[in-house]
């Protein structure tokens, strides 16, 4: 039972993380404009700190490992809602900047690193599927959070608003101080693999689970998994952001792009839980493949489709694959790596999110501007996932099935 709260706080933390810093940042522009007399190009740069989370991801990563996962999501969640707690006592610009960068700095902390572990440990022969489960977390919080929020500003000023929010973290963070734990108890049959003695043995797809980490990032299959991570994320910072204004843009209505939206963050759901429990059965790394294929394939429908049509059915099946890959880069990680230095491996695997959350915006504002739509940047985005396929279908292959261990911090 513990194990579900487990997986429930980090959920929690996942939906609170992504559906206030994406999906519902854009509610608070204009009270902010109207408070303050700041350009909405000044408000919006603060977008850009989100880079700080890929930057400090080695270093939450590296402390996950030593330290364990709770400490890391108890205090990424103080840290994110302590600049949320502050914003009432902003008065200059540079104070939106400096809370909005400790708004991103942890945000590592909060989602992609203890999902890894905490599920990985508490479910090691189905780790696929609650992955997936935990996952969800990222779409039913860009379904959730922004209606929240709209009822927050609907009903109070955006000061106290982003005060609830705030301590609504603090609340999260209290639940995961109270409720989470590293593994099971040493005695819990349900969890431990027969035989083993103090160190939980996990069944992943790679030979050389329990190298040294300097030997680990000097191996091809690093460079390879850090590829099709780094060009899959594309989906977070070019397609998903401009997803609504190119449906728009295609011909189709304000209410039926929405609903269009609607069905895609709802197939991201099922797309996570289909892939999740898929990889136990084929591999995370065969999954990937395909599902880079897949959204590959459906962003050239979603940006050559001329007919709303066909755009109106693109956008769900995107969706599944998009969100898909949400639980599979974690699973894929753990699977070629181990969990013994997973979360600095993945701590490094997040830098990559620094080049495409760099760069998406801008391919996406080039493609606009030169073609007065966001079809050339869908089209190339398109591009990249395949190369991330290719990257990944070069990896040199694994022994499946090789025991590894997911040793108690230090």
């Amino acid at each position: 039972m513990r194990g579900a709260f487990i997986v429930a706080i980090v959920f929690s933390s996942t939906a609170v993380a992504v559906g206030v810093s994406q999906y519902a940042f854009g509610l608070f522009i204009v009270p902010i404009e109207e408070t303050f007399g700041w350009t909405r190009t000044e408000i919006s740069a603060s977008l850009s700190f989100a880079a700080v989370g890929g930057l400090s991801a080695p270093l939450l990563g590296r402390a996950m490992d030593r330290f364990g996962a709770r400490p890391i999501i108890v205090l990424s969640l103080a840290v994110f809602g302590s600049s949320f707690c502050l914003r009432p006592l902003m008065s200059e610009l540079w104070h939106w900047y400096a809370l909005s960068f400790l708004q991103f700095a942890t945000f590592s902390g909060m989602t992609v690193l203890p999902a890894g572990r905490l599920v990985a440990a508490w479910y090691p022969h189905i780790r696929g599927r609650m992955t997936g489960v935990a996952a969800t977390g990222n779409n039913v919080g860009g379904l959730v959070m922004p209606l929240a929020v709209a009822a927050l500003l609907a009903a109070m000023p955006w000061s106290e608003a982003s005060l609830a929010i705030g301590l609504a973290s603090f609340a999260v963070a209290g639940a995961a101080l109270v409720v989470i734990r590293e593994a099971p108890p040493a005695g819990d049959a349900g969890r431990r693999r027969p035989g083993s003695t103090g160190e939980r043995k996990i069944r992943v797809g790679s030979a050389l689970p329990d190298q040294d980490l300097r030997e680990t990032v000097r191996t091809g299959t690093f460079y390879a998994v850090l590829a099709a991570i780094t060009l899959g994320t594309f989906t977070y910072s070019t397609i998903l952001p401009h997803a609504l204004v190119h449906m728009v843009n295609k011909g189709m209505g304000n209410a039926s792009a929405l609903s269009a939206l609607g069905t895609l963050a709802a197939a991201g759901v099922c797309g996570k839980l289909l892939f999740g429990w898929m990889s136990e059965r084929f591999t995370a790394r065969r999954m990937l493949i395909s599902n880079l294929v897949g959204q590959a394939a459906f962003t050239a429908l979603l940006g050559s489709a001329t007919h709303t049509g066909l755009v109106a059915i693109a956008a769900p099946l995107y969706g599944l694959f998009m969100g898909g890959f949400g639980a599979l880069y974690i699973l894929v990680v753990q699977e070629s790596f181990g969990m013994r230095h997973y979360g600095s491996i993945m701590g490094l695997m997040n830098l990559g999110t620094v080049v495409s959350f760099g760069l998406g915006p801008l391919v996406a504002g080039v493609s606009y501007d030169v073609s007065g739509g966001y079809g050339a940047a869908f089209l190339v985005v398109g591009g990249l996932f395949v190369a991330g396929a290719v990257s990944l279908a070069f990896a040199r292959p694994r022994t499946e099935g090789t025991p590894t261990t997911l040793r108690p911090p230090s």
